[in-house]
């Protein structure tokens, strides 16, 4: 596989494992559609049972139950100055549902002044890009048969080649970049989906409206969160994402699941902590790092410059992973913490 395709699907995937990979039982209580009940057990695997025998069980939208996505939004407010920003948690991937969002949310757009999304690559100098493109290979004379168990890698190695996503070069790309192909593939493999985000959405509208764009963290912050993934983990993500993406109907089911409980505005059932479950408790420890470097260190970042949006006035619409906000962690925590008033937006 060339390059570019490489990087492009690390780039698709880079740090958003969690949006295949939940163990964790997903309840979600609609009266759009009662035809399908799905349940994740605690191995991950998910258990579908329905009354319509012609469903396509790869296509993702037929399992999607919340039609209409009323997904969970903030506004945080300096009481001292009146100063105001809004917050948007969204999913690393999106269906034909999607972006059939409620009024309120093109509202909300439609008053700020700008979007804040996580990295805007269009601020990346050209020094750092190539620190990162480079990152992705190993530079010490290992490959990846160093870094993940025997079994692991012949099993990735068949199915990215079966899928057309191996050559040669692979063998010098560090775990994560497998992880993150194997992952693309994976996804790949989920008729329905749209290759659009909402903070893509929202930037190339903001672009021809004449909004700012801004992004609320630099590239290196990507890279350390590369680096605090250890192998022994990645070892498990990536052969436990292949697992998964082996049994197309369940894996597509549960990717609805999380869809439905975004757009309920359910993020605690999507928090990050519950990704991964099914993992070995010598990986403990492992996690938790991985955690603290991806998730908590970069919600008080991101906490942050959203102070700083607040006391220099700029009222902007901050469109993050919805896991940034999930748990008793996120951002609208820290926020309030930090005594603005955070109040939650469900109209």
């Amino acid at each position: 596989m060339s390059r570019i395709r490489f990087f492009a699907a690390v780039s698709a995937a880079l740090i958003a494992f969690s949006a295949v990979s939940c163990s964790h039982k997903i309840n979600v209580n609609d009266d759009t559609d009662n035809s399908v009940t799905t349940t994740v057990t605690g191995e991950g695997e998910k258990e579908t049972a329905s009354d319509n025998k012609n469903k396509a069980a790869d296509d993702i939208n037929s399992y999607i139950k919340v039609k209409q996505a009323k997904p969970a939004m903030w506004k945080v407010t300096d009481t001292k100055t009146g100063n105001e920003i809004y917050m948007l948690g969204m999913l690393r991937f999106a269906t034909e549902y999607t972006f059939a969002m409620s009024d309120y949310v093109n509202d909300i757009y439609n008053k700020c002044s700008g979007i804040a999304i996580e990295l805007n690559m269009a601020d990346v100098p050209q020094d750092q890009l190539e620190e990162f493109y480079t990152h992705w290979v190993y530079t010490d004379g290992t490959t990846i048969q160093d870094h993940i168990s025997k079994e692991t890698y012949q099993t990735a190695r068949e199915y990215l080649t079966e899928n057309l996503y191996y050559n040669e070069f692979a063998e010098s790309n560090i775990a994560s970049g497998w992880a993150s192909q194997v992952n693309a593939v994976a996804i790949s493999k989920v008729k329905g989906l749209i290759f659009e985000t909402l903070d893509t959405s929202f930037t190339g509208k903001a672009k021809l409206d004449g909004k700012q764009i801004v992004g609320l963290e630099d590239i290196m912050t990507q890279l350390k969160g590369i680096d605090a993934c250890s192998d022994e983990l990645l070892d498990f993500m990536i052969s436990d994402t292949i697992r998964r993406g082996n049994d197309i109907a369940a894996f597509t089911a549960n990717l609805a699941d999380q869809h439905d409980s975004w757009a309920k505005g359910d993020v605690d059932a999507l928090a990050e902590e519950l990704y991964w479950g099914d993992r070995s408790h010598d990986l403990d420890d492992d996690y938790e790092a991985y955690l603290k470097v991806n998730l908590y260190e970069r919600n008080d970042s991101m906490a942050e410059k959203a102070e700083e949006f607040l006391k220099n006035g700029d009222n902007y619409l901050i469109v993050v992973g919805v896991t940034h906000f999930s748990g008793k962690k996120g951002i609208d925590d820290i926020l309030s913490e930090k005594g603005y008033k955070v109040e939650r937006i469900d109209k």
